[in-house]
């Protein structure tokens, strides 16, 4: 399954229902994160406002993704941009904010979300493919599922050791006093004459 989602999200309406044929995409909504995720790796081809002068128009703001494999990926009514016109994309990466800008009713069925739609050009009329056999995603209207993916944690900064720093410096001449851990004057004054020695 590739869902614009990290973890799991909502179908709050299916690609051309009977009740809404004209509805050419998915709506979700995400559920661990609001973060919406690049499903293809790219070029972003347009990232802003569908209509500059009426944010309550269409899309709202959105972003669309021409994919390495020359079809355009759609995610509408984003409240957050985080991807700029031009800029290349790789799968997965971060690209903006679930929202409700554009034609979408805040308090209403669509509700904060978004729409994701493939097309086979940037422009009205282009040819709409199906969504959900491309994406994996079941047309099921209230359906929640679960995308798999899980953004890698960013390693753990880790701290120096002071007392291998205080050792090593005493084992250098740079008297530290003990190797007790703790960044006293003496440790201090070591670490500044240590540096400037190495530096002249």
């Amino acid at each position: 399954m590739n869902s614009p989602f990290c973890g799991k999200f909502r179908v709050s309406q299916g690609f051309r229902p009977p009740t809404n044929p004209t509805h050419d995409g998915l709506d979700l909504v995400g559920i661990d994160s609001k973060e919406v995720h690049a499903t293809v790796s790219g070029t972003v081809h347009y990232a802003g406002w569908e209509n500059p002068g009426n944010h309550a128009q269409g899309f709202g703001q959105y972003v669309c993704i021409r994919g390495t494999d020359g079809l355009f990926y759609y995610y509408g009514h984003l409240s957050e941009l985080r991807v700029r016109t031009g800029q290349a994309v790789a799968c997965t990466e971060v690209i903006g904010i679930e929202g409700y800008t554009g034609h979408v009713i805040p308090s209403g069925p669509g509700g904060s979300h978004c729409h994701y739609e493939i097309r086979g050009g940037f422009f009205k009329g282009a040819k709409v493919y199906d969504v959900c056999s491309k994406s994996g995603i079941p047309n099921v209207k209230g359906g929640t599922y679960d995308d798999g993916y899980r953004p890698e944690a960013a390693p753990a900064k880790k701290e120096p050791d002071i007392k291998a720093v205080q050792k090593a410096l005493n084992a250098h001449g740079y008297d530290c006093g003990a190797a007790d851990g703790i960044v006293g004057p003496k440790t201090t004054a070591a670490m500044a004459k240590a540096l400037s020695d190495l530096w002249c």
